[in-house]
């Protein structure tokens, strides 16, 4: 977890909020409703990423995402919000 926080901050520029052994937190940019959750998944070689509402804590989407596509989903969303 600790290398994807470092990664999801130097090439995203997602700095993580609120940070624990087993999940963080990240605030999207220019959005202040809502969060990212990534956290250890019950499947293997994958990560769980859900979309909540920050202030009532409500998950929206939640996403099973293999380790090896994580980087292309990453920056498909992050081409797609700039």
């Amino acid at each position: 977890m600790n290398s994807l926080r470092k990664t999801l901050a130097e090439k995203y520029g997602l700095v993580a909020d609120i940070m624990h052994d087993d999940y963080f937190f990240v605030q999207l940019p220019e959005n202040e409703d809502h969060s990212l959750k990534f956290l250890e998944s019950s499947l293997p070689e994958c990560i769980r990423v859900e979309l909540a509402e920050c202030f009532a804590g409500s998950v929206i989407a939640a996403w099973e995402v293999p380790l090896f596509l994580l980087p292309q989903v990453l920056q498909q969303a992050h081409d797609e919000s700039c």
